[in-house]
């Protein structure tokens, strides 16, 4: 089904760019990671270590393009479908140019965290359909395809999640654990993202 709708070549491309958007996401996150660990009390080190994440995380968004756009050939045919990738690519364009711009200081980190979020709550929300609709047309395996859907899943039910302890009593213990369990959901969501564009890269290169 694959190769009937797009050429090996174009397959393989599609391929290679999920591979390398899987292991630069991944790099990405351990830098973010490490960045926080060293940031803990101790605020002047590690700083390299964002910026790290900043343009190695753009730099695997950059390579998700390619494969959202191979994707598109094997999405039904619908309106619905049409605005997704839209938004999806739109989206990754912003996750592209978002960090760069921070490292060289034409955003401050104010204006571009809410912008940067919102880009990847669509991001997920367009995994979420995608995997959805190609797990139903049988052009993704469905353990890739649930595996997407779970990833964006858990980032979108976060933030009603964390929302919902707005209207609760300030610092109180259950507002604490809302807001701990929203970003406990958001934090698994986009940590597993690059993991499935490895298996997405995997089953695009057996095809």
């Amino acid at each position: 089904m694959l190769e009937s709708r797009v050429s090996k070549p174009g397959v393989r491309w599609a391929a290679l760019s999920s591979y390398v958007a899987g292991v630069t996401g991944i790099l990405a996150n351990l830098f973010l990671i490490g960045f926080y660990a060293l940031q803990v009390g101790r605020p002047e080190n590690g700083t390299w270590l964002g910026s790290a994440n900043d343009l190695v995380g753009s730099l695997g968004t950059a390579f998700m393009i390619p494969v959202a756009l191979a994707l598109s050939a094997w999405l039904p045919e619908r309106l619905a479908c049409r605005i997704i990738q839209v938004l999806g690519l739109s989206a990754m364009t912003i996750l592209v140019v978002g960090g760069p711009l921070l490292v060289l200081g034409v955003l401050e980190f104010e204006v571009q965290a809410p912008i940067m979020i919102g880009a990847w709550v669509v991001l997920s929300l367009w995994l979420f359909l995608v995997n959805r609709w190609l797990r139903s047309s049988g052009a993704l395996p469905p353990r890739t395809a649930r595996f997407g859907e779970l990833l964006g899943a858990l980032v979108l039910a976060a933030g009603p999640v964390a929302g919902a302890g707005l209207l609760l009593p300030w610092m109180s213990l259950p507002q604490l654990i809302l807001f701990s369990t929203g970003g406990v959901l958001a934090m698994i969501g986009m940590l597993g993202i690059p993991f499935w564009f490895l298996l997405l890269g995997r089953h695009l290169g057996r095809s």
